[in-house]
């Protein structure tokens, strides 16, 4: 599927190279060729001069006409219906539908190509993959096994996400909802501590235990940061974790979590060995309503698809079974072993 995908993105890519780095291959081809055609290269140059002469003793002149010009293509006729773009056949491909495509297009792209340019290129796309479809079907492709298994999963994707989006989005994006959801993450918030973590990494063990016994003897922390570390690893966060959410192991690391502690001993990730240095604690505070929104919509959006599968469940008499085929014991019916 993957490969399949990866063709359709070249074909695109194919039409749309000019918009891109088609450009600089265009350039580098006829920089070759004009190296290879030295003698032309002197005539064009001449040709060339020869005409910007002319240009420049007609400035006005095209000046005038150029802006007629403009003036003529933004007052062009507006389109009207749906003219007939291709005829194959007995089949007609239409202006809408190459629109159509062209709204499926990234905005950037579109935003960065003239209009006609645009469409022309979405034109020929169209006319292309009509054309490819249909010798794939005269080939028979359509009726082979693969194919129809691909889209038959499809199809149940698009179902599945498009049920869920009508029944489980309005939910998810209410208002007075997310407001309730809101209140309930406030009274269960918890208070505790938060802390910022600065990294300083280096390539050896022997490296990063020199640097600790540095900071321990008051160097500065930034200077070995800047000095010693790897660029690319070393890090000032501006993230606050809470304590509460720190890995056991990663704690055992401070002699205590407070303020300005560094770790003990140098903590091995990936082939780097990493400093650490809590460089801020605090009183951990509940976030705005408007900073865990997003958050809160994915929870609602939880809860309510745990309460759907739970209905459909029940609706469809749903039976579950193990994985040796025994009857699955539903978690409330299991016996709590005696004391």
């Amino acid at each position: 599927m993957k490969f399949k995908l990866a063709c359709a993105s070249a074909v695109l890519m194919f039409l749309c190279c000019d918009l891109t780095w088609g450009g600089a291959l265009k350039n580098s081809f006829t920089k070759n060729k004009t190296e290879v055609e030295s003698q032309d290269k002197e005539t064009e140059k001449s040709k060339e001069e020869t005409q910007t002469n002319e240009a420049s003793s007609k400035s006005a002149e095209q000046t005038t006409t150029g802006q007629a010009q403009t003036k003529e293509v933004a007052e062009k006729k507006e389109i009207k219906g749906n003219p007939v773009i291709f005829k194959i056949g007995n089949k007609e491909i239409r202006r809408d539908e190459i629109l159509a495509d062209i709204k499926m297009l990234p905005a950037q792209l579109v935003q960065q190509t003239p209009a006609d340019k645009l469409f022309d290129i979405m034109k020929r796309q169209k006319l292309m993959t009509y054309l490819v479809i249909e010798q794939a079907k005269k080939a028979g492709m359509d009726r082979e096994k693969d194919y129809i298994q691909q889209i038959d999963k499809l199809k149940e994707r698009v179902l599945f996400e498009s049920y869920l989006v009508k029944e489980l989005e309005p939910k998810a994006s209410n208002e007075a909802t997310l407001n309730q959801k809101y209140q309930q993450y406030l009274v269960e918030f918890k208070s505790g501590k938060e802390i910022k973590i600065s990294t300083i990494a280096l390539n050896t063990e022997k490296e990063a235990k020199d640097v600790i016994n540095a900071l321990n003897k008051g160097a500065p922390f930034d200077k070995l940061q800047k000095d010693k570390g790897l660029s690319a690893l070393s890090e000032n966060s501006d993230r606050y974790v809470p304590v509460s959410r720190m890995p056991e192991d990663l704690k055992s690391k401070f002699k205590e979590v407070k303020k300005n502690a560094i770790t003990k001993e140098p903590i091995k990730i990936a082939d780097a060995y990493h400093v650490l240095k809590i460089t801020d604690i605090r009183d951990s505070k509940p976030g705005t309503f408007d900073e865990i929104k997003p958050i809160l919509s994915q929870l609602i959006l939880r809860d309510e698809m745990e309460k759907l599968i739970k209905k459909l469940e029940n609706q469809y008499k749903v039976q579950k079974f193990n994985e040796d085929g025994t009857p699955e014991v539903a978690s409330s019916e299991k016996k709590t072993p005696a004391a």
